[in-house]
């Protein structure tokens, strides 16, 4: 009996190595990040379902635009990583420091994380759960700071300078 559970021990630790070492790969050292936002993607969505079906709103077609809206937010997180990726080389290549846009992608995916957060929350107010205000107040104010310093890093005006800094 000893043997059987240390062959399925040894196999379960060889499996999740595997996992872990195959997320890293893809995702780098911050896998874990990436791994709380699918979570939150499911939870979001299978609250989004309860939410549908005690307001009897339920239809296949609003569910499939959300799983399009899930897999949207990932492909505008890659695009995030990627361009900043290009950028940092371009700017490698004809010697100007664009390093501060690696801030991108992470900006794109807090603001992602902020906002299935939120949407978990709200789903579950609807359904009748009883959430703290300062939750919603606290993530309201998360959502600002990280917009506020992607402002800082990209200024919104696209011009590169400050609105007050205008010649």
């Amino acid at each position: 009996m000893d043997t059987i559970i240390n062959v399925f021990g040894d196999k379960a630790n060889l499996i999740w190595g595997g996992v872990v070492g195959g997320l890293t790969y893809i995702f780098g050292g911050h896998w874990a990040i990436f791994v709380l936002f699918l979570v939150l993607n499911v939870v979001d969505y299978v609250y989004g379902v309860l939410k549908a079906m005690a307001t009897n709103t339920m239809s296949s077609a609003k569910g499939a635009r959300g799983v399009v809206k899930k897999v949207s937010y990932w492909v505008v997180i890659a695009l995030a990583f990627g361009l900043s990726c290009v950028f940092v080389e371009i700017g490698a290549a004809v010697g100007v420091d664009l390093g501060f846009l690696q801030l991108l992608g992470w900006f794109v995916l807090a603001i992602y994380i902020i906002n299935e957060i939120t949407s978990i929350l709200e789903n579950m107010v609807a359904l009748g759960v009883d959430v703290p205000p300062i939750l919603l107040r606290g993530l309201a104010a998360a959502k600002t700071a990280v917009d506020t310093a992607g402002n800082k890093v990209v200024p919104e005006n696209g011009s590169g300078r400050e609105d007050n800094d205008r010649s």
